[in-house]
């Protein structure tokens, strides 16, 4: 019998089926804890607000920032601890790379949007300036600006209210040695957090926040 009839006999050949990855399904948790966290701390900065006087940090060690702080940690490991681990280094790195590119240049384009904001609430209301001269921006636009537009691009400028994203990207570069770390268990991770939290809230590695003043980055 010949291999055609053989074929036939058995029935037509099965298609190639190539095997997919199953994406991870969002954690609603995360979500929900971080939204929650937004929330209180827009709660927080709303001025004259009595609901400000009940929120976690008037009653535990910790406020909204660290909730999201921990949130946004739990969700980077998720999202690239698993790309370690199934696709090695290289690859993990250069997603961490990109992921770190792109929080960069929100920061400039969220300073810039809040710089645009401001500056037409006063040209509209007619403020004469109020608004960007009381904001933590304000040197900025001072006459040592060349030197402060070289500190937001090297992040050596970070004023008030905008450190988080800075501090995101600071999380976002230790992923990868924490990964390494945990192949050899977790309590060397443990030990290095717990190192790094110490020698963080001694102000030994504080990070300049303006290059002509002696302010730090807050987180």
């Amino acid at each position: 019998m010949s291999t055609a009839s053989s074929a036939s006999a058995v029935g037509p050949a099965e298609p190639h089926v190539v095997p997919t990855r199953l994406r991870r399904p969002r954690d609603v948790r995360l979500d929900f804890f971080r939204g929650l966290g937004m929330f209180i701390i827009f709660v927080s900065h709303v001025p004259h607000n009595i609901w400000a006087n009940v929120i976690p940090a008037r009653f535990g060690f910790s406020d909204a920032t660290e909730i999201f702080v921990f949130c946004s940690g739990m969700a980077s490991a998720l999202a690239f601890g698993r790309m370690f681990d199934e696709s090695g280094l290289i690859p993990g790195l250069s997603r961490i790379a990109h992921r770190c590119w792109q929080v960069y240049w929100a920061h400039i384009g969220v300073f810039l949007v809040s710089a645009s904001l401001l500056i037409g609430a006063d040209y509209l209301l007619a403020t004469g300036g109020h608004y960007l001269s009381t904001s933590s921006i304000a040197p900025f636009f001072g006459p040592d600006t060349p030197m402060y537009l070289v500190g937001l691009l090297t992040l050596s400028y970070v004023p008030g209210l905008f450190n988080i994203l800075p501090m995101y990207l600071v999380i976002l570069a230790l992923i990868p040695f924490v990964v390494w770390l945990g192949r050899y268990g977790r309590l060397p991770v443990a030990a290095f957090v717990l190192s790094l939290y110490a020698v963080g809230t001694s102000g030994i590695i504080d990070f300049g926040g303006d290059p002509l003043a002696p302010e730090v980055w807050f987180f």
